[in-house]
């Protein structure tokens, strides 16, 4: 099987990147730190994989690596769209800059990707697109409100995206996570033990991909029991 995998340099992409490994196909690993993606493909074993390093807030770097993706993939198993950015900020504190910067890299990276690989899916009438969005869509936060703004533009392409490929037995999913266990927390107090850990989400992935041709898992919630996080 082939992924393609953004934000695949630490985190949760990095465990997407272990998984996908163990298909034994290429896999596709973006991100904007080549040294962070060098490392991790040395550590993937059984599996051939290309690296490619974007600053998704530049278009002129999106428009490149769109290139050299429709140049290496001729068939995409699973494009997971994982790439995110966070910022805090009050609306009445968030300007326009602020709002494209989310968008560019929570939303944009996403629809840009994905459409370049539109054709490939619909041409192999199969396959399993997986956007990972945020508990914000759920319980809008006005302290991270560029973050919210950009993750529901995701949720809305993610929804016409569904409706666009059902004919195409192509497979569409978001997964919201709640607070997951990842180096984003790290130097801060709080009870991790307690969040949702990278295995449950990438658990959440593999039965999404085996899951029977007629079933598509349009939204799965993933969050703390606690939920105060």
């Amino acid at each position: 099987m082939n992924f393609i995998i953004t934000g695949a340099s630490k985190g949760l992409g990095k465990e997407f990147a272990k998984f996908a490994s163990k298909y034994g196909g290429t896999i596709g690993i973006i991100a904007s730190n080549q040294d962070r993606l060098k490392n991790i493909a040395e550590d993937l074993k059984h599996c051939s994989v290309i690296t490619y390093t974007c600053d998704f807030t530049n278009s002129e770097a999106v428009q490149a690596l769109i290139r050299e993706l429709q140049a290496d993939f001729n068939q995409v198993d699973v494009l997971i769209n994982n790439v995110g950015a966070f910022e805090m900020g009050s609306l009445e504190e968030t300007n326009l800059e602020q709002v494209n910067k989310m968008l560019s890299i929570n939303f944009k990276a996403a629809f840009s990707i994905t459409q370049s690989l539109l054709n490939v899916f619909k041409s192999q009438k199969y396959g399993t697109i997986i956007n990972v969005g945020s508990i914000v869509t759920e319980e809008p936060r006005k302290d991270v409100s560029a973050y919210t703004i950009s993750k529901f533009a995701l949720q809305g392409y993610t929804k016409v995206l569904t409706d666009d490929l059902k004919d195409f037995g192509v497979k569409v999913t978001e997964i919201i996570p709640g607070s997951i266990n990842t180096s984003s927390w790290d130097g801060i107090e709080a009870p991790k033990n307690d969040f949702v850990q990278t295995k449950d989400i990438v658990d959440a992935t593999e039965m999404i991909i085996k899951s029977s041709l007629g079933a598509n898992f349009e939204q799965i919630i993933v969050r703390p029991t606690n939920r105060n996080y």
